[in-house]
């Protein structure tokens, strides 16, 4: 076979982790980005907002890349988008009509292009990207509407990436996974490779249903007095109409809380994926006009974003809601791994202002957008590929799928385990993971579009663990008399006035390396600067067992800057 009918599947995001799906699939001199997400930080990742794959690679294969295609409107699938496009346009951004209105919706926010080239699609759609790569989508469930699976369609064989599913059995729009027609695609056994949803190996048989959601649901309103806190995805769609079909069945006004959950509904509702029913809405001021139990608040914060609506309520520091005893809080979302922490620290604050809370999975208030083993069984077994790719997931689930594809009758060398940056390059005789790409991800703290890297957020750890010292010593400009200081200030650890023996240790030591330093001119004051600096770091570290980052001044003045000046160290003499 030749060299232009082989793929590669290059890895940007997404394969052996969960968050910023990003991949390129490439056949001969045309390529294909599916998805541009991002994902959260971890909570050592101090200050950082967002976290976005290297574009690298994409920018300097930009003339091969043809087009975009989004599979849903997930952040972990859309969200880098805007940064992407801030240094180059793709040709095409293909995406159904409720993907790309979230999409320009996040543009709003960024200083772009305008008339970027989006084109909008429907499940069951054709994309023709050149005579080599066709592109057919198929709709899918998830927990946001308007998914699709893909069937890529090459020289070497097609190649299906399942994007998010599950096999919903009653969805909520009565549109399940398009099961039989990827079926029918995958007919004849060209299928070359599989990319598939593994999120959920872990859990046998087949995830619930969006639609038992509802009903769970619906006993908290028929039973509950006071007002009723939900707090979800903003994009998950079929969820907000549920609670918003309880809000008029039970007689209640629905208050949104959180700039993306107002933004989201009003997207999706002028798309005409969201009915909501007249003045159910209501603005902040009518808040007080009616009784607890006529109130449900909608709220962003279901992961425990410090600046989201629930969280900021729960801080007590939201303009227009605060906890009440007589308040029920419904967490209907789980949590995204590594969000843990933050998710419980709302939990307990809400706990501590006299609000019940009800959360967990065993509660029955949410259940999961993507399928179970079952479900991933059964799209295998519709596909029957040559090669499988477990992506949107992380080690622990691709090698657990690994296993259980095993048990199926898939060879175990048939199943590729990716990670970011590598290039799998295949075709019907068999595959091999090549050269890696530079890939990994860039941080964004909201002030930096170009990113933060590493060693700042290493920075901010080591400033949150071990503090800062700062010391000022001031000179005469030869470097041998001390004219004032030294001076030290601590942060992070105790205070001169709760340890004053330590600070004059601290100032010993400084006057004792200063004169030890035979480099004190002002010629020489950087390289006097971090002699002083290391000398304390070391200091406090031999004494307290912390490594504090230290910054210094050392100033020197001319003679006619202290002429006169009393009181002033001599070398030798401290």
């Amino acid at each position: 076979m030749s060299k232009n009918n082989k793929i590669r599947l290059v890895s940007l995001g997404g394969i052996g982790e969960i968050g910023k799906n990003c991949n390129v699939i490439e056949c001969g001199n045309s390529a294909v980005l599916i998805d541009c997400g991002l994902t959260f930080p971890d909570a050592h990742m101090l200050g950082v907002d967002l976290v976005i794959p290297d574009f690298t690679y994409l920018l300097r294969n930009r003339s091969k890349l043809k087009a975009v295609i989004l599979t849903h409107g997930h952040e972990d699938h859309i969200g880098s988008l805007p940064y992407l496009l801030q240094d180059m346009v793709p040709p095409v951004i293909y995406g159904t009509p409720l993907t790309l209105g979230l999409v320009r919706s996040k543009l709003s926010e960024f200083t772009l292009p305008d008339n970027l080239p989006f084109k909008e699609i429907e499940a069951g759609d054709r994309i023709e990207i050149d005579r080599n790569l066709t592109v057919d989508t198929f709709h899918v469930a998830h927990s946001i509407p308007d998914g699709l699976a893909l069937v890529i369609n090459t020289p070497a064989g097609k190649i299906v990436h399942t994007g998010d599913f599950k096999l919903d059995r009653e969805p909520i729009d009565h549109l399940p996974t398009d099961l039989e027609g990827i079926k029918r695609a995958c007919a004849g056994g060209n299928v070359l490779a599989l990319m598939i949803d593994t999120t959920n190996i872990e859990r046998p048989g087949w995830t619930g249903s969006e639609s038992e959601v509802g009903p769970a649901l619906a006993e908290y309103f028929e039973t509950h007095n006071g007002r009723i806190f939900i707090t979800t995805f903003a994009s998950n769609i079929h969820r907000v109409q549920q609670v918003i079909d309880l809000a008029e069945e039970y007689g209640r006004k629905v208050f949104l809380a959180g700039r993306t959950m107002l933004k989201n509904e009003d997207m999706a509702r002028s798309l005409g994926y969201l009915r909501v029913p007249p003045n159910l809405i209501i603005p902040p001021d009518d808040l007080t006009r009616y009784p607890p139990r006529k109130i449900v608040v909608l709220a962003t914060g279901s992961q425990g974003e410090p600046m989201a609506a629930l969280s900021q309520i729960s801080r007590e520091e939201h303009r227009f809601v605060s906890v009440q005893e007589s308040d029920l809080v419904i967490f209907s979302a789980s949590p995204i791994p590594g969000n843990e922490t933050f998710i419980f620290s709302v939990i307990n604050d809400l706990f501590r202002l006299g609000a019940e809370v009800i959360y967990g999975l065993d509660a029955g208030v949410h259940v999961s957008g993507h399928a179970a083993r079952e479900e991933i069984h059964q799209m295998y077994e519709a596909v029957r590929p040559r090669w499988v790719i477990p992506v949107h997931s992380q080690y622990r689930h691709q090698m657990l799928f690994r296993k259980v594809a095993e048990d199926w009758g898939h060879k175990s060398g048939d199943v590729v385990i990716m990670g970011m940056g590598d290039v799998l390059t295949m075709d019907a005789q068999g595959w091999e993971l090549g050269e890696k790409v530079k890939s990994g991800a860039v941080l964004i703290d909201g002030l930096s579009i170009g990113g933060v890297s590493s060693s700042v957020v290493h920075e901010r750890t080591m400033l949150a663990e071990d503090g800062v010292i700062d010391y000022v010593l001031v000179l005469d400009h030869t470097g041998d008399h001390i004219l004032y200081g030294p001076e030290v200030k601590a942060r992070g650890f105790p205070s001169e006035r709760q340890n004053p023996q330590l600070y004059a240790e601290m100032k010993e030591a400084l006057t004792e390396a200063l004169f030890h330093n035979r480099m004190r001119s002002t010629a020489h004051q950087t390289q006097l600067r971090n002699n002083l600096a290391n000398t304390l770091q070391r200091f406090v570290s031999r004494k307290l067992g912390i490594s504090p980052t230290v910054m210094g001044s050392v100033i020197h003045l001319e003679p006619s800057a202290h002429q006169g000046g009393g009181g002033s160290r001599k070398k030798g003499k401290r």
